[in-house]
C-alpha cells in the first residue's frame, strides 16, 4: 500500500519555522552574553561600558533605556536573558519556541518537543542562578540545551517539507 503525500500546511510551515528561529536566537543571545562576560575579564573598559554594546547591538535600546536605564552587567543580563517582557529574551524565544511545537506537536518527535520543555523550564530555574555568580554555567547550559536540540531534530524529525522549513528557520 502506497501512502499518499499530503501537503505541508501553512499554520504547521509558520511553526517550525519560528520554533528553530527562536530556538537559535536563544542560543545566538546566550553566545553573545557568554562572549561579553569573558571579554570584561580582558578588556580595560569600564563595565558600563562593556555591556550597553549588547543592548545596541538587539537593537533594543530605547526599550531598555526605559525600562532599566543605565548599562550594567546585572541589568543587561536581566534585559537579554530573563526579561519575559522582552520578545528578544532568551526566555522569551524559548517561550515561543514552546508555544510553536505544542502547536505542531503532530509533525515534531516526541524527542523534540520533550528538548524544547525542558529547555523551557530549565530558564525559569536559572532565573536566579545568573545572578548568584554563575553567569558562564548558565549560559552555556542554554547553548548546549539548543545544540542538543539541533541534533535530536536531525536524528528523530523526518526529513521531509517540515524539516526543510525548520532548517530555514535556523539558518536565516
Amino acid at each position: 500500500m502506497r501512502r499518499e503525500k499530503r501537503p505541508l500546511l501553512s499554520r504547521v510551515a509558520d511553526s517550525v519555522y519560528w520554533m528553530a528561529r527562536y530556538i537559535e536566537r536563544a542560543e545566538n543571545v546566550a553566545r553573545f552574553i557568554d562572549v561579553n562576560f569573558h571579554l570584561q575579564l580582558d578588556l580595560p573598559l569600564a563595565p558600563a561600558q562593556q555591556w550597553k554594546p549588547l543592548i545596541d547591538t538587539a537593537g533594543d535600546t530605547e526599550v531598555f533605556k526605559e525600562r532599566y536605564g543605565r548599562a550594567s552587567e546585572d541589568k543587561v543580563v536581566r534585559f537579554l536573558a530573563f526579561d519575559d517582557q522582552n520578545p528578544n529574551s532568551i526566555f522569551s524565544c524559548l517561550r515561543f519556541a514552546r508555544e510553536n511545537a505544542r502547536s505542531v506537536r503532530e509533525t515534531i518527535s516526541l524527542e523534540m518537543w520533550e528538548q524544547i520543555n525542558s529547555m523551557y523550564l530549565q530558564i525559569q530555574l536559572q532565573r536566579g542562578m545568573a545572578q548568584n555568580g554563575s553567569l558562564p554555567e548558565v549560559m552555556r547550559s542554554i547553548r548546549l540545551a539548543c545544540h542538543m536540540f539541533q541534533g535530536i531534530t536531525d536524528a528523530t524529525m523526518s526529513h521531509d517539507e517540515a524539516w526543510h522549513f525548520l532548517r530555514m528557520g535556523r539558518m536565516i
